[in-house]
């Protein structure tokens, strides 16, 4: 458990300069796109909102023209999204054939090459003649992906033993171009989210979200989570959402002033099931939820659904006052040990908290 736990300090560290960042490992179909393109644009610029959101979904929509669904059974497709200023970072990886890489290889360099009058000539050209794809217009979509990021595309292709390959592509658009010239010129290379395909695979890490926590980006979550346990049974997928629900309210609740309500949640399986995780700072009042949390896993059923009844009538009495009632309610439903971390650091105090939901 103590290596799931780990899970948010490593994340920490992965992503200490991202403003926002999330990666998806899931089903990968059309009703996902508006979902997490809410997510991922929620605090974004709004003069690049409209680019990053194309952006998003083409690059979303690309992962399903290529994948190959016999393909895609046995291998993982990933999608993120990072803001690192002075750029936003879409990144896609999903397992394709060799003949497909053949092809996409040899258009990307065409396209790579090209300045942007270039890119709007190709694109007419392929737009009356279709010369370029051969999978229902993903050939104009890269074209137009150049020509609005005004970066060449980052690829790279990991072959597999048997012949096949992860196709990991990465859109850079600039969101402010007042940043240094240097800046400007050095977006993060592809390398960097390549590691974190291996890393999400390696730990079975499904979703990761790090930014700001508001019922905006807390719906879409849902959402998201919801969407991919439909093939679970509904009292698993019960557990999993109703335990997401109060450890993303509990970021809300306890963030510092100082962070506002920013934090991670990540949802990786395990070998008996799912252990959901957040991390966040608190204030140094809330540094008490160590000892609360650690009676809460002391207890048995039958006091904690005493201690539920109690605290939950206080909190009716006293609006505001709810004394943890969400995180009894977790401990006595599912009677699985809370997970907590409490670290201290130049920036404050640092909550991490998980719980794992059996598959039984």
């Amino acid at each position: 458990m103590a290596k799931n736990l780990q899970l948010i300090g490593l994340l920490r560290k992965c992503f200490s300069v991202d403003k926002i960042c999330m990666f998806y490992r899931g089903n990968f179909d059309d009703i996902f796109t508006d979902k997490l393109i809410t997510l991922a644009d929620h605090d974004f610029e709004k003069k690049a909102k409209k680019r990053i959101s194309f952006l998003m979904s083409e690059s979303f929509q690309n992962i399903i023209r290529h994948g190959d669904n016999e393909l895609g059974n046995k291998k993982d497709s990933l999608f993120g999204v990072r803001a690192i200023s002075p750029f936003s970072h879409i990144f896609s990886s999903n397992p394709i054939s060799e003949k497909d890489k053949l092809f996409l290889e040899e258009r990307l360099n065409v396209i790579n090459k090209l300045n942007k009058e270039q890119l709007k000539m190709l694109y007419t050209k392929v737009l009356e003649d279709g010369a370029l794809s051969n999978k229902g217009g993903a050939g104009l979509g890269l074209i137009e992906m150049a020509k609005k990021s005004q970066k060449p595309i980052q690829t790279d292709f990991k072959e597999f033993e048997d012949h096949t390959y992860a196709f990991s592509m990465q859109i850079d658009l600039i969101v402010n171009d007042q940043a240094d010239a240097e800046l400007l010129e050095n977006p993060i290379g592809i390398e960097e989210n390549t590691a974190m395909y291996d890393l999400m695979v390696s730990n079975d890490i499904i979703f990761l979200y790090k930014g700001d926590f508001s019922d905006e980006t807390i719906s879409p979550m849902l959402n998201i989570l919801e969407g991919n346990t439909t093939d679970m049974t509904n009292l698993l997928g019960y557990k999993i959402y109703h335990s997401a629900v109060e450890l993303m309210q509990n970021v809300i609740r306890h963030s510092s002033i100082d962070h506002h309500k920013e934090g991670i949640f990540a949802v990786n399986k395990t070998e008996d099931g799912y252990f959901l995780c957040t991390g966040n700072y608190v204030s140094k009042q809330e540094k008490k939820l160590e000892e609360h949390i650690a009676k809460l896993n002391s207890m048995n059923k039958d006091d904690l659904g005493a201690l539920y009844r109690k605290q939950l009538k206080a909190s009716t009495e006293s609006p505001g006052n709810n004394a943890g009632v969400g995180l009894i309610d977790l401990r006595r439903s599912f009677m699985t040990p809370l997970e907590l971390k409490m670290t201290e650091d130049k920036n404050g105090n640092y909550l991490t908290i998980g719980i794992e939901i059996p598959f039984k």
